[in-house]
């Protein structure tokens, strides 16, 4: 039931994709066609910066969808993500494996004159730090005996947070701090100019309580019904507004029916590390987007075919569009994506 690389838990879950209630709008014709895996956007200086994760491509349009220049290029196994154009240059992550076969996530910069730098070592701090190492994920209170009859597919039924990195999503603070959402780490970390970086929080595990029903669907012994099961919490986005950080988050397992509708979305405060819970009962919160009005969050679900806001806490559906993965707000308009799995492309939206 552990989901560590966000890419496989969007395969498996893709293929028993989830339509959850009908929302009321209907998404506009697309601006731009024929991405692969557009997981991660920014607009900015009148820009449509788009990560192509599943073709190792950054690319750049005009906001009218118009041109089409790929800014960076690697081989389609590197994954290409976590872009953020607001400062000078343009931000992105490479997750990958070097020729060696040995891992590597890695914070990137991008100048106006096309020079690419590295500016962070994502891994190398995930490897000596492992922000949640300290925490347990799976059951924390079975018995010996209940824990030898689990099926073998869940893996470790009980384990602490492994290393693994998989930087997902950048923001840029007004003193030039770089905050990134580690998906595989658990974690946002932030990453000063200078490239020293830290952790700013570690999000809480998320956890569920086994029913007589799902112990049926995930053929659990009956000596778990009523244990809890911890998730990982997967962060896959974080946005900067008024100085405060909004985060969207997976949960680490499926997504289909089986579980329910189990993304979330959080407020952090940078100055404390605070955590605040502002929405559940997303089916795939892999991006979001902040309005400059108190409280308007825009969120898409991946696997709910929608992308919803947030209404006394819970998700409402407010447009329908088919596999959305990323969401920007730009000059009170949303610019998202949607068909990641297929013909990737990119539409934009009246609020």
């Amino acid at each position: 039931m552990r989901s560590r690389s966000i890419l496989a838990a969007f395969g498996a879950a893709a293929i028993a994709s989830v339509v959850v209630g009908t929302p009321a709008q209907a998404a506009s014709p697309p601006l731009i066609e024929g991405l692969a895996g557009p997981l991660s956007l920014s607009v900015d200086h009148g820009k449509i910066y788009v990560a192509q994760s599943f073709g190792g491509k950054l690319t750049r349009f005009d906001t009218d969808g118009s041109g089409g220049k790929n800014l960076v290029r690697r081989n389609p196994s590197i994954e290409i993500a976590a872009v953020e154009a607001a400062g000078p240059g343009v931000l992105f992550a490479m997750t990958g494996k070097n020729k060696d076969g040995k891992k590597f996530a890695r914070l990137m910069h991008r100048a106006s004159d096309g020079t690419i730098t590295r500016r962070a070592d994502l891994r190398g701090f995930e490897k000596s730090f492992n922000p949640d190492g300290h925490r347990t994920y799976g059951f924390r209170d079975l018995g010996d005996n209940c824990t030898e009859k689990l099926p073998e597919e869940i893996g470790d039924p009980s384990y602490q947070g492994i290393v693994d990195s998989h930087p997902y999503a950048t923001a840029l603070m007004g003193d030039g701090t770089v905050v990134v959402a580690d998906a595989a780490g658990n974690d946002i970390i932030t990453v000063s100019p200078s490239g020293f970086r830290t952790e700013l929080a570690t999000l809480p595990a998320q956890p569920l309580k086994v029913t007589t029903s799902r112990a049926a669907a995930f053929h659990f012994p009956a000596c778990t019904i009523g244990h809890r099961f911890w998730f990982e919490p997967v962060p896959t986005d974080v946005e900067v507004r008024n100085g405060l950080l909004y985060v969207s988050t997976l949960p680490g397992g499926p997504e289909d029916p089986s579980l329910g509708a189990r993304g979330k979305v959080y407020m952090i405060h940078p100055r404390t590390s605070e955590i605040t819970l502002l929405g559940r009962g997303f089916a795939g919160a892999t991006n979001l987007a902040v309005g400059p009005r108190e409280g308007e969050i825009f969120v898409t679900e991946l696997f709910g075919n929608a992308i919803s806001t947030i209404k006394d806490g819970v998700a409402k559906k407010v447009f329908t569009v088919p596999a959305p993965s990323a969401i920007e707000w730009h000059r009170g308009r949303l610019f998202a994506t949607q068909d990641t799995f297929e013909n990737g492309s990119i539409i934009k939206l009246n609020p």
